[in-house]
């Protein structure tokens, strides 16, 4: 699943290499997931999420049913 993490706390690791920005960033409603930050954040994908991206999906779901987030058309590489 998606994740949304500002600039200041991009994902360690492997799993997420590649990132949008949501609709309306930087402002927009999609916060940054770490406790106490309140930055507008980047949605994160997987590899699977990168491939689905590339196809035209623009939907993601993160780690939790409450909510989903869009994302326009330009992607981005690891910071």
């Amino acid at each position: 699943m998606a994740l949304c993490i500002c600039s200041n706390y991009p994902p360690r690791g492997n799993r997420y290499q590649h990132y949008a920005l949501p609709i309306g960033f930087p402002e927009t409603s999609s916060i940054c997931g770490r406790t106490n930050c309140e930055n507008s954040g980047y949605i994160w994908f997987t590899l699977e999420e990168k491939y689905e991206y590339n196809i035209q999906q623009r939907i993601f779901k993160l780690p939790t049913d409450a909510i989903k987030v869009k994302v326009g058309n330009d992607t981005f590489g690891r910071q």
